[in-house]
């Protein structure tokens, strides 16, 4: 069981400059109480020998404080210098143990030590291991082997103690870190759910404009325009029995026969634009979402704009069904709008060409219509380029465009083949 990498090194870090100053309560504390214990040793002691060990061992547990207040805490997160450091402190505790058993317990300040610089729960295994069993090893060869029954209890206790709280806080961040990556995707996917959302509902209310548009004012405007085409026939049929009739009301007859047509005129041209705005916020995908493919849509939206302006449409899809996004796939059905909608409004075009191409990570959509074009440095308002502009680069896309007056208008959109990438 290994819990190793990158990530266990900044929990470590974190642990250590968020605690840092528990530490050096807890490190220093745990050694000048041990060295007390020590110097009363020496100061107790019946015999030089004595006095000198326990001398010795309040000297080896004052250096504690003073190793770990040069290496410092971050230290602990560099392999070499966590080394160093740990190496010393087992030395001056070994010191200690040896010559005053009773300071035993100062031994507890290295196995923590263990664990944060080895990181990997096997490699601090293994260490404590071998730190508990060489004091004791010292220790009896130091006070006779007669007194191993008394070391090796408590060396056996050290070696369960850290390894069990060593595993259980290698386990408790292993699960924080999988349950803030579980969050993390959760949040991730929560975010792609609104803006699916989002988009879906757009799009639905693009779609209930446009059966509006074409259940009302359409129909009026198609009605109004048929009346003053009626209007406008009947006042010259009479026009022509009434031939004799005096001049004034030949006058008054053309007056509204002009005036019908302009009305007709009017009437007929609102109804064009009502249907540019019905097809620009038409569905373009099929309604049986298991055949709604991505080239099935931009077909259908060729096939709709020759079949209502008599232009001759053609289109190449070169993009296989699933190789793109929902993003992408949307934001191309609507720039291929748009510029078909340009192209409508504008272009008086005889022929269109669109094709859309998957060049690597990338899609491209182009439009080429032979209509009269116009002047690069005098972009028209109202073409809808600035439309375009911005939802290709809403999801890091680009648009360039081709055009000079009467040379007809090349629009070229490039955009990611998989718009979440790139957000």
């Amino acid at each position: 069981m290994d819990v190793g990498g990158s990530r266990e090194d900044e929990h470590v870090m974190d642990f250590l400059v968020r605690n840092g100053r528990w530490w050096h309560v807890l490190i220093v504390g745990t050694a000048l109480a041990n060295a007390v214990v020590a110097g009363f040793v020496a100061a107790t002691a019946r015999t030089s020998a004595e006095r000198t060990e326990g001398l010795i061992a309040t000297g080896a547990l004052l250096l504690i404080p003073v190793v770990w207040l040069v290496f410092g805490v971050r230290s602990v997160g560099d392999r070499r210098r966590g080394a160093a450091l740990i190496v010393l402190m087992t030395l001056l505790v070994t010191v200690a143990m040896v010559l005053v058993p009773w300071t035993g317990f100062v031994q507890t300040l290295i196995y923590p030590l263990v664990w944060l610089v080895c990181v990997s729960a096997r490699r601090s295994i293994l260490v404590s291991i071998a730190i508990a069993f060489g004091i004791g090893a010292v220790s009896a060869l130091y006070n006779g082997v007669e007194e191993i029954p008394d070391i090796l209890p408590g060396q056996l206790f050290s070696i369960a103690a850290t390894c069990g709280i060593g595993l259980s806080i290698s386990y408790a961040w292993r699960v924080a870190d999988e349950r803030r990556e579980l969050l993390e995707q959760l949040t991730a996917a929560q975010d792609h759910v609104q803006e699916l959302s989002r988009q879906s509902g757009a799009s639905v209310e693009r779609e209930r404009i446009s059966r509006d548009l074409h259940d009302t004012l359409a129909q009026t405007l198609a009605g109004l325009a048929m009346l003053a085409d009626r209007s406008a026939k009947d006042i010259s049929r009479l026009r022509d029995e009434e031939g004799a009739a005096g001049e004034v009301a030949q006058a008054a007859l053309l007056a509204q026969e002009e005036r019908a047509d302009l009305i007709a005129s009017l009437a007929r041209d609102a109804l064009a634009e009502a249907r540019v705005l019905i097809a620009e916020n038409a569905p373009v995908r099929s309604a049986d979402a298991a055949v709604a493919t991505f080239p099935d849509a931009v077909a259908r939206l060729v096939e709709r704009f020759r079949r209502e302006t008599g232009v001759l449409a053609e289109s190449q899809i070169e993009v296989a069904p699933g190789a793109l996004d929902r993003e992408s796939e949307v934001v191309l059905l609507r720039c291929a709008q748009e510029a078909l909608s340009n192209s409508r409004r504008h272009a008086h075009a005889s022929n269109v060409h669109l094709s859309v191409t998957l060049l690597g990570t990338s899609v491209r959509l182009q439009i080429e219509d032979d209509g009269r074009g116009f002047a690069l440095d005098a972009e028209p308002a109202g073409f809808g380029l600035a439309s375009l502009r911005d939802r290709a680069a809403a999801i890091g896309g680009l648009v360039s465009i081709s055009s000079e007056p009467g040379r007809g208008t090349i629009v070229t959109v490039t955009i990611p083949a998989r718009a979440g990438d790139h957000a």
